[in-house]
């Protein structure tokens, strides 16, 4: 009987020794709270992506320049009208000069005839950016002019087209836009120092502007 009882003694001291252990691991694994059930999607793994925020994108400015433009009394690649040409009065076209760089210190003129663009028909320099016309047979005060021919006539100023043969001629009305005013004055029958003018105007020549005509001998 003694060996029975600590038999039974032993059992109970081990079922005892159980239960403690239990009851610990149930204080250990909850507070008493009560999880609520997953919802639908909750039980899966949430992937963390990173957000890079674009940069505001540049305004960009829309607006443009005003074309810098000549026109004469003729329309583009027209013809010119015989008064401006040696078969008339030989007398210069009014100009309308719009929109010149605004960082201009001078304008110049020039006309060439495209068969022979060494011999230049009207070189003018030191003309005021804020002249706005040309007026027919006139020039403004206090510009530079070249000598000019159209032939065998040599003279200062503008020497209109003068075809001596049948064909049709191409010229070209440039205004020049310069970084500077031409410190040269030429003399006023040399062509070459007209071509020196000339070749001035050019190399301190930053923009331009064009208008072509042409002219044949009737």
């Amino acid at each position: 009987m003694l060996v029975r009882q600590n038999f039974l003694g032993s059992r109970a001291s081990l079922i005892t020794m159980f239960c403690l252990a239990a009851v610990t691991l149930a204080s250990c694994s909850t507070d008493g709270r009560v999880l609520r059930e997953a919802g639908p999607g909750q039980g899966e793994s949430v992937a963390i992506v990173a957000t890079t925020v674009a940069p505001p994108t540049e305004v960009q400015d829309t607006g443009t320049q005003p074309m810098f433009t000549v026109s004469g009394t003729w329309l583009d690649d027209g013809a010119i009208d015989s008064r401006h040409t040696c078969a008339g009065v030989n007398i210069s076209p009014s100009l309308i000069i719009s929109n010149p760089p605004s960082s201009a210190k001078s304008l110049a003129i020039t006309v060439i005839d495209l068969a022979v663009p060494e011999k230049p028909l009207w070189v003018v320099a030191n003309i005021s950016p804020s002249q706005t016309s040309i007026q027919e047979g006139g020039l403004p005060e206090g510009v530079i002019v070249g000598a000019t021919t159209n032939g065998t006539k040599v003279k200062t100023g503008y020497n209109g087209p003068c075809p001596t043969d049948s064909e049709l001629h191409e010229y070209v009305l440039v205004i020049y836009a310069l970084d500077q005013l031409i410190e040269f004055t030429p003399d006023p029958k040399s062509l070459t120092d007209a071509q020196l003018l000339y070749e001035a105007i050019q190399s301190s020549a930053f923009d331009s502007a064009e208008t072509r005509f042409f002219a044949q001998t009737p």
